[in-house]
């Protein structure tokens, strides 16, 4: 899987730099990151038992960015990143489109991100919980996935050349856990970052 998920992250990266028409930018981005997870229990994915807002915790991101202008209008940029809040981190890949809405300043901007949890402490704590109760007893290091795919999307505003701030919001479009509790049980995350740009 983790090798699945590099060679996407080579591919896209390539991909980008042959269509790429005008400037390519790079540049370090880094800011606030509030992560949240919730796990949901239902009966057989019909109805819901409950929710447990496992994690709710603010931290910080930082990494790359690059800028591949398309056209004046239209640019793909592709970051990775490292995020941490509370027990957990992530390294991050959104691959996000953006679209310049006003004066080639003010862009709006969509895409998928793909991460990879080095650490779910605070997930497993929560579910460990879970499992007491309905005697599943399983593994966890066995039954959280450590690579999601999420969907993007947020804003940005270019004050320069060089600087640009950020707001985007991310939720997991696959399930993180892969358990014995099948379809009743569903972990997934979402992250806010709000945070800048600075390109080189």
């Amino acid at each position: 899987m983790k090798r699945t998920f590099f060679t996407i992250a080579i591919g896209i990266t390539s991909l980008f730099f042959a269509q790429a028409q005008g400037n390519i930018k790079f540049g370090i981005t880094g800011g606030l990151l509030n992560s949240d997870a919730n796990i949901d229990l239902s009966v057989g994915d019909i109805f819901d038992i409950t929710s447990i807002d496992a994690v709710n915790e603010t931290g910080f991101y930082i990494g790359v960015i690059s800028d591949f202008e398309i056209s004046d209008s239209f640019h793909v940029q592709p970051e990775l990143t490292y995020g941490s809040a509370g027990d957990l981190s992530f390294v991050y890949l959104p691959v996000m489109a953006k679209y310049y809405i006003l004066l080639n300043k003010l862009h709006i901007q969509a895409g998928p991100q793909f991460s990879f949890s080095s650490n779910l402490d605070d997930i497993k704590g929560a579910i460990q919980d879970i499992d007491g109760v309905l005697g599943t007893n399983s593994n966890l290091d066995d039954v959280l996935k450590t690579v999601g795919i999420d969907f993007g999307f947020g804003a940005g505003f270019d004050i320069s050349n060089q600087f640009t701030i950020q707001a985007r919001y991310a939720f997991e479009l696959t399930d993180r856990y892969s358990g014995p509790l099948g379809n009743s049980l569903d972990i997934k995350g979402a992250t806010l970052n709000i945070g800048f740009a600075y390109f080189f």
